[in-house]
Parts: structure tokens; sequence; C-alpha cells
């Protein structure tokens, strides 16, 4: 939590500041008891209350948080991608963090439905329409491991990623390594279906 002011160390040694506020979107549960006890946070779920629609987000959340804590979820938000970034910088105070994972290629970002504007799943079949009105079906659509229906939508390519970052409401942004000396936990897959392996995920921290 250095982009606070926190000194970095492991997180069962943190002193409770519930003078922070903090969000978790599909927090792995884990990570979510440790920020419970430190700060006054909330997890959000896809389909557990309390949720959070980052395409239509509630506008008394707007600037209610220190920080959000995004994890492998941008991938899985219809278009626009971009909105949904800019929505997480909106529920940040100035000077906020946000800290965000998504899966990553050594390339471009690939739309895998470009243009969808509605969708449905059909017997395992994914059968979407595009803007143009044009029908489609994808009969090995990738989903990962998760409580919903957790299609992925895209791959980021990290540089696309952090340029959409900061045209999105964000000031800077900086790519994180894992720090497994300071407690963050293993977030495996376990007891989750998966149709395709989730790909290596990249962590960033940004600041609004």
């Amino acid at each position: 939590m250095r982009g606070l002011g926190i000194e970095p160390r492991p997180m069962l040694e943190l002193e409770p500041d519930h003078r922070r506020h903090g969000l978790g979107i599909s927090d792995n549960p884990e990570m979510a008891r440790f920020f419970y006890r430190c700060f006054n946070y909330s997890n959000s779920q896809l389909d557990v209350h309390p949720i959070v629609d980052l395409l239509n987000p509630q506008s008394s959340m707007q600037g209610l948080y220190d920080f959000v804590i995004c994890s492998d979820v941008l991938e899985h938000v219809p278009p626009s991608a971009e909105r949904a970034i800019a929505s997480l910088a909106s529920f940040l105070r100035p000077g906020g963090i946000a800290m965000v994972s998504v899966p990553v290629s050594g390339g471009e970002t690939e739309e895998y439905y470009p243009d969808i504007t509605d969708w449905s799943m059909l017997d395992g079949e994914l059968h979407w329409t595009d803007a143009s009105g044009a029908s489609h079906i994808d009969n090995d659509p990738e989903i990962h491991g998760g409580d919903g229906l957790t299609i992925a939508f895209r791959t980021w390519g990290a540089e696309d990623f952090e340029r959409a970052v900061l045209s999105n409401g964000f000031s800077s942004i900086e790519r994180l390594v894992p720090c497994p000396e300071l407690g963050v936990p293993e977030m495996p897959w376990s007891d989750q279906p998966v149709v395709i392996p989730p790909l290596m995920s990249g962590m960033w921290l940004a600041r609004r």
C-alpha cells in the first residue's frame, strides 16, 4: 500500500486504519479478509451484493475511496472497457490509488467480439450481435473461473492497457512486481470451472 504512504510490510502486521476507505472488485476472499481487518473496506462480487456495475456506476460512489482493487475483471467487462476504467478513477478521492490486474499478451489488445451490442449463452455457445445488426456464434467462448458467468471479451496488450488507464482519469501508472514475502496470498482457481486457463496477469498501481 505504498501508494497511500503506508510502509510496505507483511499484511498480517498492518496496523488497522479504518479512516481509509477501500473497495475490492472481485477480490480473492483470503485477501479480502485482511483488508476487512485493516481498513473501512467492502468487497463486491459479480452476482453477490454489494454489486458494482463499472459501466453504470452509482453517483454516490464518486470520490468515496482511498483505494480500489480490481482483480482480473477488466477483461470481462463488455465494451467499452475504457468506460469501466473511468469508473474506477471516479470512485477515488484525489490522490487515491487503484491496484489492477488483467491478463495480458505481449502484443496489441485483441477484442474477441468487435462492436458487440447484445449476447446470450445457449448450450455453451455465445450468440452475439454486432453494431451493424449482424449475428454471430462463438461455439467455444473463453470462460474463466468464477461464481458468475465470466466471459472474456478481450486480451489486453500491456502497453494498450497503460494508455487506456492514463486516458481515462488517472495521472500515473506503474507495473507492480508480485511480493509474496509481504503476505500477498496465491489466488488459485480451485473448485471453479475453467474452460481455458487464465493468461498470465499483469499488475499495476495507478494514481488518480
